[in-house]
């Protein structure tokens, strides 16, 4: 599989199992104990990728426990970078969710994916 990194992305759902699974299953990440994050809430669930030991990257929260949001809408633009580019695209697109085409931007190789709710993950090429 491909190796993937990022610093820390955050995302609320409207069903937090569903959505943990989803991590688990399609980036083969593995809950770890919540850091000493601000604004903890009783459904927070921190998540790590794969070959990363140090400290969790992913936050995952309850939507109903995050407060009232302004815009109902997904997330869009969480980044998450990758060493095995074309390789990413091929696995992420094995899961039958959407996957985009890759785009090449004034050299900078990128596709975007969709969670089990329709959040927006940009999956960029290493430089």
């Amino acid at each position: 599989m491909a190796l993937f990194r990022t610093e820390c992305i955050s995302f609320d759902y409207a069903n937090l199992d569903a959505a943990k699974r989803w991590w688990i299953e399609v980036f083969e990440c593995k809950q770890v104990p919540l850091p000493e994050w601000n604004d903890p809430l009783p459904s927070d669930i921190a998540l790590k990728l794969p070959r990363f030991a140090f400290e969790p990257s992913i936050l995952l929260r309850d939507r109903s426990e995050a407060g009232p949001a302004e815009d109902a809408t997904p997330v869009r633009n969480q980044m998450i970078f990758c060493e095995r580019f074309e390789k990413a695209h091929e696995y992420l697109g094995s899961w039958g969710g959407t996957v985009d085409p890759i785009q090449d931007v004034r050299g900078g190789k990128f596709f975007h994916i969709r969670d089990c709710e329709g959040n927006v993950i940009e999956i960029c090429k290493e430089p």
